[in-house]
């Protein structure tokens, strides 16, 4: 622990949580939140909502336009709070094969990840799952409660703090290797034997 010329532990930001305490000892605030700074009521609500608008493309881990926008503001409170890590994890309905809608989900997760890193946030600020089907939040039986299940959520945490998607729903599952495809046999092409003409028959 690190102390002044008084003797008094050191406190960088003034907020009153000393430095040994203090999670965020660069910006000033409150002991209640580790003496980080807490984000505002109406920043808290666009990281809620985010997952109703980030879509894909059809069986693929292509982002959508429409998913830019959101995306771009979940980018401004990053550059707004840079002590604050971000947890993306994407889920999938029941339908189709297990390991393939892991796959799937773990790359859309990926994917949300690596478009707001090509706006400039650093690697280490953001980690990305995919889950697959094993977590839904609504009935699989119906097509409204698959669309619900067909997810991708984003939760922020302070440094030292666990990712709130493994507190939620446990580690992220291991994701399988996609089956490799056998390339196809070509066949040789069948030669024909040369047809021997007949001997023209002689006179006699």
């Amino acid at each position: 622990m690190k102390v002044d010329a008084a003797g008094c532990p050191i406190d960088t930001d003034g907020d009153g949580v000393p430095d040994y305490q203090d999670r965020c000892p660069q910006r000033p605030g409150p002991a209640s939140n580790k003496g980080c700074p807490e984000m505002k009521v109406e920043e808290k609500k666009k990281l809620q909502e985010a997952t109703k608008y980030i879509q894909f493309e059809f069986d693929k881990a292509t982002l959508k336009p429409i998913s830019f926008p959101t995306l771009n503001g979940l980018v401004e409170i990053l550059n707004a709070y840079p002590d604050y890590s971000l947890g993306i994890s994407a889920h999938a309905d029941n339908k189709g094969d297990d390991a393939y809608n892991l796959r799937l989900s773990d790359a859309r997760a990926a994917s949300a990840r690596t478009y707001m890193l090509s706006k400039g946030i650093p690697a280490d600020r953001i980690v990305s799952h995919g889950y697959g089907e094993t977590k839904p939040i609504a009935d699989n039986a119906t097509e409204a409660g698959r669309a619900i299940n067909r997810r991708v959520e984003f939760d922020v945490y302070l440094p030292g703090d666990p990712n709130p998607a493994e507190t939620k729903y446990g580690p992220a599952p291991e994701i399988p290797a996609a089956p490799v495809k056998a390339a196809p046999v070509k066949k040789a092409p069948v030669k024909k034997a040369p047809v021997k003409k007949a001997a023209p028959a002689r006179r006699k």
